[in-house]
Order: structure tokens, then sequence, then C-alpha cells
């Protein structure tokens, strides 16, 4: 298993998602997390102390990812509808091209373990944070009405989540539809409720 320490990891990473995925967190085994990845039990350890701490190492790699797209929204010039549009493309292709781990993260997201708990909510405070930003600038442009940003930014995650959710439990031939289409009509839902009604302008 050749390559830089962050490659390696990444293979762990993977191998863990697609075990995770299949038997859940707590009956995986890290014997077969290596055999998944092709490489030796003990080479998991030299990078990663347990379970847990791939768990985490999982979570936070994609959450970096959104967190990297947001990043780049907000610093953008774009109207607040269009980063909107963009954040859920962003999410909702992700969970079409990335089935495990979109399964994996809704599962451990619902049901954590207590030395996980308090790790995951950090993380989810962060992006929390920036969906709040968001509405917060949508506000002082005076496209948002006014409202209470932080209440809306866990509404607003708690809607997209709860589809991904549905979406993740359809069959597979109804599921891509709504994963295609997600974005669109969440986007006119989110702005149809926060827009200000004096101010016609989304460009």
């Amino acid at each position: 298993m050749a390559g830089k320490p962050e490659e390696k990891q990444d293979v762990i990473r993977q191998a863990a998602v697609r075990i995770f995925s299949r038997k859940g967190f707590y009956n995986a085994r890290a014997e077969e997390i290596a055999h998944e990845a092709g490489i030796a039990v003990g080479t998991i350890y030299n990078y990663f102390a347990s379970k847990e701490e791939i768990l985490l190492s999982i979570f936070k790699a994609e959450f970096e990812q959104r967190m990297q797209v947001f990043r780049n929204l907000l610093t953008s010039d774009l109207p607040v509808p269009e980063k909107i549009t963009q954040i859920l493309q962003d999410h909702f292709s992700r969970l079409s091209e990335h089935g495990d781990l979109a399964a994996l993260l809704i599962q451990e997201r619902f049901n954590p373990g207590e030395g996980f708990r308090a790790k995951l909510v950090a993380l989810y405070k962060e992006m929390i944070s920036h969906i709040e930003q968001l509405i917060q600038e949508g506000i002082e442009k005076n496209w948002v009405r006014e409202c209470h940003p932080r209440i809306i930014a866990y509404a607003l995650l708690g809607v997209v989540e709860s589809l991904s959710v549905y979406a993740l439990t359809y069959p597979e031939e109804a599921k891509q539809g709504i994963l295609d289409d997600a974005p669109a009509e969440l986007a006119d839902l989110i702005w149809n409720g926060l827009h200000k009604e004096d101010n016609n302008e989304t460009s």
C-alpha cells in the first residue's frame, strides 16, 4: 500500500465506509476493514487508534468538503438564491454519487454512540454557523426578510436531512428522480419562505 499518509488514510476511510454501511458501525470489525482495503490489520492502527477514530475521520473529511463549498459561496458575489441552489445541488449530487457514504452519515448521524455524540455535534454546529451566515447576509442585503437566522438554519438543515433520509429509503428506480429534482424544489421552497416580499430582486 504505497503513497502518502493522507492517501493511505483515504483508502482506509473508503473501505470503512463500505463495511460500516453494509454491517453497521458496531457490528463491523477492524479485520473486515483491513480485508476490504487490501492491507494488514496493523496498518490501520498506524493511522487510526480505533474504529471510532476512523468514523470521526470520515465525518470530518465529508464535512470539510461541504464547508469548503460554503466558504467559497460566502465569499462569492452570487445572490443568496443562487447560493442556496448551489449548496443544495452539491448536497444531493453527493448523495447520488456516494450512496454508501450517504447511508453511513445518515445512519450514524441519528444514532451516534455516547463517545461520538459530542464530536458530531461540534461538526454540525460549524455547518449551522455557515448556514446562519448565509441567511444573515441575505438580511443585510435586503433580500431576506427579518428572521432569527439560527432558528431558520436549524430548520433548513432538518428539512434537507429529512428529504435525504426519505430519498435513500426509496426503491432504486424512484430514488434518482427525487435526488435530481430535490435541489430546485427545495430552493424554491426555501426562497419563497425567506425572501423579502417588497424586494423582488433575486439576481
